[in-house]
């Protein structure tokens, strides 16, 4: 019989979490007891053992997976600096809330087997590519895997958004900001501004205004087959741009941004009793729970 393949797994914490030093000791000693996974630590993860790891750009060309531990924040971090690579991430959460992080730091042990076995169920997200159009200069922001948005920032008016979809206009929001998002973020900003949770699977985006003048602009949903266009008409001041919550600068009137598929989707991992409404149902504390489609009949 063939020895099965060593099982090489990328690892990288948040090392402000509480429990990231204990979670990094405790899979190096599951490697020194069962040899069917070997760990590879990134480098400045590496510093919570005072050992020396690998630059991710060494470390994704070596590891069959990553495991990313922390909170949603440093999972989309990860995915940013990794993109475009196409190695399956698997997030822990150390934090209190994770629709990313689903793995909670409690039931890695149990999952270690699985992830040996190579038993993980891969989910091929979208993600979002940005040119980013000012007056003396183009930006390229090749990957955001939540949302682009445009807001007012510290500003106390209102601003206004021309948006078109493909040639087409679609209104000129007069809001707060704009949440152009995409299924996985969904559960994200847009969330809380009122927008649709969208399934991960689903090859569509939503455009949810924040807080919009004209109480009738509600989220829209769109197809992905024409880019969206954000254009930004004369006002008085500058207005804020920010992927997956980090800042894209700011942007003033005549600039515009042009939002599309990523070429490549970012692929995130999950044990395979983990899918999208079961973490649903925990996280946001819906009801109901594990049943049979079709209950055995009472005799």
């Amino acid at each position: 019989m063939a020895a099965r393949k060593t099982v090489r797994i990328g690892v990288v914490v948040n090392r402000q979490k509480p429990g990231a030093r204990a979670l990094l000791r405790d899979l190096l000693e599951y490697s020194h007891i069962h040899r069917d996974i070997e760990f590879l630590i990134e480098k400045d993860s590496a510093i919570l053992l005072r050992q020396k790891g690998l630059p991710l750009a060494k470390l994704k060309d070596k590891v069959d997976l990553f495991l990313v531990a922390g909170g949603d924040g440093s999972l989309l971090e990860f995915v940013r600096a990794l993109y475009p690579a196409q190695v399956p991430t698997l997030g822990v959460n150390l934090g209190s809330l994770g629709f990313l992080t689903t793995l909670a730091q409690r039931e890695l042990a149990g999952a270690l087997p699985l992830l040996a076995r190579g038993k993980l169920r891969l989910s091929p997200r979208l993600a979002l590519e940005t040119i980013v159009h000012r007056r003396k200069k183009k930006e390229f922001y090749p990957c955001a895997l939540n949302d682009v948005v445009v807001s007012r920032g510290g500003r106390s008016q209102l601003v206004r958004l021309r948006v078109h979809v493909g040639d087409v206009l679609v209104t000129e929001y007069v809001c707060d900001g704009l949440i152009v998002c995409t299924p996985t973020g969904s559960t994200a900003y847009s969330v809380s501004a009122g927008g649709p949770i969208l399934s991960p699977d689903a090859r569509v985006l939503a455009l949810t205004p924040i807080c919009p003048h004209t109480l009738t602009n509600r989220s829209i949903v769109v197809g992905t087959d024409h880019p969206i266009r954000i254009e930004i008409p004369p006002q008085p001041s500058s207005l804020v741009l920010q992927f997956d919550g980090i800042s894209g600068g700011h942007l003033r009137a005549g600039d515009w941004i042009e939002i599309r598929p990523a070429p490549e989707p970012v692929v995130l991992a999950y044990t395979p009793e983990t899918d999208f409404y079961s973490v649903l149902r925990q996280k946001l504390r819906w009801s109901g729970g594990s049943v049979p489609l079709h209950p055995p009949k009472c005799t």
